[in-house]
């Protein structure tokens, strides 16, 4: 039940910050200003606890596939034309990855199985084919490090790993990292910061939820599935500012919150050890 509702309040928080994002645009943002924010805001609220028990080569995955995860989701939502519910969507498809990783569990699988069939949907409808764009190719290449995140995130929790240690040593060196990037690239100031300390603080606080979910790479995987609501809450703010969806496009709909109902809690262990 926890990471049920863990997994669930985590979507809330990624359709906000996607809302946020596509409504200004890269123009007014510049994408490393969000990822500073987030960062520093981060370290304010995971303050280490102990010291870290895990080696940091682990970490130092999770660094990576993190800041790629953020930054070019960050860019495809700030390129004119980006659709926030499309590429939530895109992101998401990043629990079919992790789940078939980490779960061996049939109902799981069957379980992403069906949502990665409501994402195809969706994102072909009214078309016979997949053409992506490139912010659904940077939103894609964002899914990838996005599940390999999850994975790693179980993993070091698996291993003894506190979620404060996993989040404090991660946002001290992803601040680091854009602290650096900022000082080479020294984009323009933020037109406005209310965006800046918004999506900052959102996304901190979602990072810290999942990472408190993550209690195995099993929970992580089914915790990730379940942000694939973000998508279904977009779609609906969408609808309600007048886009119109297809039948075929509600169906897809349905198959995604359909998986969500598959993907119940049990005891069984990951088959990654």
């Amino acid at each position: 039940m926890q990471s049920l509702t863990l997994g669930i309040f985590a979507s809330l928080l990624s359709a906000a910050i996607a809302l946020i994002i596509t409504s200004i645009g890269s123009q007014a943002v510049h994408p490393l200003w969000l990822l500073m924010m987030q960062y520093v805001v981060g370290s304010v609220i995971a303050l280490p606890r102990n010291r870290p028990v895990v080696k940091l080569r682990l970490h130092g995955w999770r660094l990576i596939t993190g800041l790629w995860a953020f930054g070019a989701y960050y860019v495809a939502l700030g390129i004119q034309g980006a659709s926030a519910a499309e590429a939530s969507m895109i992101l998401n498809s990043a629990p079919i990855f992790a789940t078939f990783y980490a779960i061996s569990q049939i109902r799981a699988r069957l379980s992403a199985i069906i949502a990665f069939i409501g994402i195809s949907m969706m994102l072909s409808a009214n078309e016979a084919y997949i053409e992506f764009e490139l912010w659904q190719l940077l939103a894609l290449s964002a899914a990838l490090a996005y599940a390999a995140s999850f994975v790693i995130l179980g993993r070091l929790s698996n291993l003894g790993e506190h979620p404060n240690t996993t989040n404090s040593i991660y946002n001290l060196l992803a601040g680091l990292a854009i602290g650096i990037l900022l000082l080479v690239y020294q984009p323009a100031l933020p037109t406005s910061w209310w965006p800046v300390f918004a999506v900052g603080g959102i996304a901190a606080l979602r990072i810290q939820v999942l990472t408190f979910a993550a209690s195995s790479v099993e929970t992580s995987a089914r915790v990730s599935v379940l942000t694939n609501l973000a998508f279904v809450w977009l779609a609906l703010v969408e609808w309600f500012q007048g886009r119109m969806y297809s039948p075929f496009e509600w169906v897809a709909m349905v198959l995604v919150v359909a998986a969500m109902g598959l993907m119940r809690p049990n005891h069984e262990k990951s088959n990654r050890k």
